[in-house]
């Protein structure tokens, strides 16, 4: 499974995979804009190469849009694999691409704010 970096070069042509399925949708084009917004913050946006629902989302703690603290640490900001992507490993693929960048960029390790 290849596993696609979302940027601001490429973010026009790529499905965003978000809750928002029809791209001709306005709420598509806002949560660009927004994503657009948050790469400068060092946001990183990973998809698998499929339509649908596998993604992760995390930024640099200290830019997180919640009230967290922790510095030099990777916030986790959305994570989702839907079900018909879900037992093939599609997950662990994602986390490990958020290590591997959080090592690189030095962070101590990942948090993530979560809810029922």
């Amino acid at each position: 499974m290849d596993i696609i970096t979302v940027t601001k070069e490429n973010l026009e042509q790529e499905h965003i995979c978000c809750a928002i399925s029809n791209n001709k949708d306005c709420q598509v084009s806002a949560k660009k804009s927004w994503l657009r917004e948050r790469f400068a913050d060092g946001l990183i946006f990973k998809k698998c190469d499929v339509r649908g629902k596998c993604f992760i989302e995390y930024v640099p703690a200290e830019k997180a849009w919640c009230p967290i603290e922790a510095e030099s640490y990777m916030f986790i900001n959305c994570f989702w694999v839907s079900g018909q992507f879900k037992g093939h490993g599609y997950s662990n693929l994602l986390l490990e691409e958020c290590i591997k960048d959080s090592k690189v960029t030095g962070k101590k390790g990942l948090c993530v704010l979560s809810s029922l």
